[in-house]
């Protein structure tokens, strides 16, 4: 080999020597900054964030890790009514705090606006509803076309209809009980609750119970709610919540689209009924007629009271049912107020029902020790004082029910 030859070779092994260092040094100096950030950060969170004060696991005040909504009310047990759930979020857990919240702002002071979660409530249809918006005078107004709906009168009006449906939901329960293998009663509650929705918002039962199986829709409805669970968990690591608000609603487009489908029609054929039954969507159609309202807002409305509904109803009667069969007295003493109030079951009706002070007090203490939609719904500070501590513009809050 000549001399030439071995300084090219010479010059090539330089050249390759001096990229791997390169990368090298490069790598190492992306690596320092990583390091050096992720401890400036937690630096910053444990002493200098404007929470620093503010107890709490060390992982969720340190880190983007969050917190599980099922230890929420051991970390309130351990910490007491306030606790740093993540690094930009606070848990309340009293009367005082959830009226704060949640509740009307006295005069003069700002209100606690929803945070980004309701977005994803949002998502399929060109209107927001009474559950995604999030601006003050908007939701006031859906609030005010809604509230009629649910004033006792009106409730008492579609009696008939909820009758209807659970004389057919004790039939078939009759009939299944009568197996030696027992029943699902998560399941049954879960039929019944969409079938009394399904009528009371858009004119229609789903049929489950009398098909004695669910209706395609509620699994459509299980899958979005998972999702909303899974983007809202990811939402206290900052980076995980944006990639999830890219990605998941583009694996599930065909989910949101089904759902989104199928309310639209169930819309359509309510709009077209002429039947002089009013139900909790009656007063909003007269305004979509008046062309006060629009079709897609009622589609909106309509989906996220099955939505809000379906689910809660069912969870809170199965846990109720696992509660008083697991606590013999109450359910016997339970029994005997409402077998010695009727001596037939065409006698039971609402009115009477409320009258009955053991069966309300099971109510309230079913909600109580297992309240529906118990995680916490956030919102976002104006900055303002909760239970005499000072929250900063920004910091969002919850007060879950089970921690109340």
């Amino acid at each position: 080999m000549d001399n030439s030859s071995q300084n090219q070779d010479r010059t090539a092994t330089l050249w390759a020597t001096s990229a791997y260092s390169s990368r090298g040094a490069f790598a190492l100096l992306f690596i320092g900054a990583i390091v050096l950030r992720f401890t400036f950060y937690v630096v910053y969170n444990l002493f200098f964030h404007p929470l620093a004060k503010f107890p709490g696991p060390l992982l969720a005040r340190a880190s983007l890790s969050g917190r599980f909504h099922r230890v929420i009310e051991q970390q309130h047990s351990r910490y007491g009514p306030v606790f740093r759930v993540s690094p930009n979020e606070l848990s309340f857990a009293s009367a005082t705090s959830w009226k704060s919240i949640y509740g009307h702002p006295p005069k003069g002071k700002s209100t606690l606006i929803k945070s980004e979660f309701y977005d994803m409530y949002g998502s399929g249809y060109d209107s927001l509803c009474i559950g995604s918006e999030r601006d003050p005078q908007n939701h006031a107004r859906m609030k005010k076309s809604l509230s009629p709906a649910f004033s006792t009168k009106a409730l008492m009006e579609q009696e008939e209809i909820i009758q209807r449906c659970v004389d057919g939901f004790v039939e078939k329960i009759g009939h299944e009980s009568k197996r030696e293998t027992g029943i699902n009663v998560s399941d049954w509650y879960e039929m019944i609750a969409f079938d009394i929705l399904g009528e009371m918002a858009f004119g229609e039962t789903f049929h489950c119970v009398e098909n004695e199986e669910p209706h395609f829709w509620i699994e459509l409805l299980t899958k979005h709610l998972f999702f909303i669970t899974l983007i809202d968990n990811l939402r206290r690591v900052s980076l995980l919540f944006s990639i999830g608000r890219f990605l998941l609603p583009r694996f599930t487009v065909g989910v949101r689209d089904k759902h989104s489908g199928y309310s639209r029609a169930k819309v359509d054929r309510r709009l077209q009924s002429v039947s002089p039954r009013k139900d909790i969507l009656t007063n909003v159609v007269d305004k979509v007629k008046g062309g006060e309202v629009s079709q897609e807002e009622l589609t909106a409305h309509a989906s996220t009271l099955v939505i809000a509904g379906g689910e809660t109803i069912s969870t809170f009667l199965a846990a109720t049912t696992f509660y008083l069969c697991k606590t013999p007295s109450a359910y016997h003493k339970l029994q005997n107020e409402i077998r010695n109030r009727y001596q037939s079951y065409q006698d039971i009706d609402a009115a009477s029902a409320l009258q009955l002070p053991y069966l309300q007090a099971v109510i309230q203490e079913g909600l109580r020790i297992f309240p529906p939609g118990s995680q916490g719904f956030p919102r976002t500070s104006p900055g303002v004082m909760i239970d005499n501590y000072w929250i900063p513009a920004g910091v969002s809050i919850i007060d879950p029910l089970i921690s109340s």
